[in-house]
């Protein structure tokens, strides 16, 4: 990863960091915003970067990106209202589908051990 350097450009994969040793993904947009998947607001939603950053330093993360930058923010944009899920559908899931990248072996592993237990013991997901 780099350090911000006041420039992003759209489809650019960015980061802040919370917790210990866990950062926060979001997508840039052409339009100066950020799309992402956040606990906090509900599911994925767009805002500022400022707001994004909420005063954290915003890193650019370092990614290959087959796609290009139009593809990937219509992609974003497309999952605009979607839910929030720890396990299936956080930040960093949604960074890497924005981008069709594959998900990780340790997210592969997490949805594997959650959808047994859903066949095993019954769904426990909250239903509205």
């Amino acid at each position: 990863m780099k350090t911000h350097k006041n420039q992003f450009y759209a489809g650019d994969t960015v980061a802040i960091p919370f917790g210990i040793g866990l950062w926060h993904y979001g997508v840039v947009t052409s339009r100066g915003t950020v799309i992402s998947n956040s606990r906090r607001h509900g599911g994925v939603v767009e805002q500022s970067i400022g707001r994004f950053g909420d005063g954290k330093t915003i890193r650019l993360c370092e990614t290959t990106d087959s796609l290009g930058a139009v593809a990937a923010e219509a992609r974003a944009r497309k999952a605009l209202g979607a839910g929030y899920n720890l396990t299936s559908s956080n930040c960093a899931h949604f960074a890497r589908w924005s981008h069709r990248r594959n998900p990780t072996t340790l997210q592969v592993a997490s949805a594997t051990v959650s959808a047994l237990g859903d066949l095993m013991f019954g769904s426990k997901r909250r239903r509205y």
